[in-house]
């Protein structure tokens, strides 16, 4: 038996999520491993979901959009691949991922990049960058095609709107 039983393949909801999808279904056929999609939803600043006058709305609205979009990814996956999960996580991407990937006994984690590069990459971060350095398992990195990244969703626009008052 391989160690590559369970991929973890984190999903970005406005990005890159079927391209990395379809690589990981690839992946996962090669190696006849099931997949554990995540989506992890890190509110925008200013939201604290604690606070019942703003958090519980804004919370229900981004765990709305994400189970629909989860049930939507899980559903391209599971004609394909022997046994596929979705799990939805609220909290900081990196860590959440990491902790996943453990809790999951993921062997791999599959994930989607957007290139940044130069001041965007300072200012925004890596978060694939951040999982290779901090795995313990291999991470295999799906670069997303040029206008692919940083389109929010609905219910992230909304919050932060709500947010800004």
């Amino acid at each position: 038996m391989h160690p590559y039983q369970t991929l973890l393949v984190p999903l970005d909801p406005c990005g890159c999520a079927e391209l990395v999808l379809v690589r990981a279904i690839e992946l996962a056929e090669a190696l006849s491993a099931g997949l554990v999609l995540l989506i992890v939803v890190n509110p925008p600043a200013g939201v604290h979901l604690g606070d019942p006058a703003l958090g519980g709305t804004v919370r229900d609205g981004l765990r709305a959009e994400a189970e629909s979009r989860l049930a939507e990814l899980t559903a391209l996956a599971r004609p394909k691949v022997r046994q596929v999960d979705g799990v939805l996580r609220f909290g900081e991407v990196v860590p959440t991922v990491l902790a996943e990937a453990e809790a999951q006994g993921a062997g791999m984690i599959v994930m989607g990049t957007h290139g940044r590069t130069g001041l965007r990459r300072v200012l925004l971060g890596s978060v694939a960058e951040s999982v290779i350095r901090q795995a313990t398992v291999p991470v295999v990195v799906v670069h997303a095609p040029e206008g692919t990244a940083d389109a929010p969703s609905r219910a992230w626009t909304q919050a932060s709107a709500e947010a800004d008052g």
